[in-house]
């Protein structure tokens, strides 16, 4: 049974995977998590989320409420989140991805 559960949940991952963002206010910033080996884990309108194999506690996620943008980073060699708030797309996006640049950087 639970490799039945291992499978729908690969299923899932791998259609996500290769699926387009369906909120396309954050499009270059996917494609910036892609060009990385970065995954989307989560893909709705209002909840986007990227993680790396291997690296499942290492995740950024884009929650789209109805007056603000919360973003949750990792903090480097920490098992906790920073978490912060925009009022719009562009601002968020582009905290997203230095965050996102100074994680990867070695």
């Amino acid at each position: 049974m639970s490799s039945n559960t291992n499978n729908v949940i690969t299923n899932d991952s791998s259609s996500i995977l290769n699926s387009e963002i369906k909120n396309k206010g954050f499009a270059i910033l996917d494609q910036v998590f892609r060009e990385h080996g970065w995954r989307m884990t989560k893909n709705e309108m209002n909840y986007i989320s990227y993680g790396k194999q291997g690296f499942e506690t290492d995740f950024f996620d884009i929650i789209v409420e109805p007056k603000t943008i919360k973003v949750s980073v990792p903090i480097k060699n920490s098992p906790f989140q920073y978490v912060t708030t925009f009022n719009d797309y562009f601002s968020a996006s582009e905290y997203v991805e230095a965050r996102f640049f100074d994680f990867i950087k070695n």
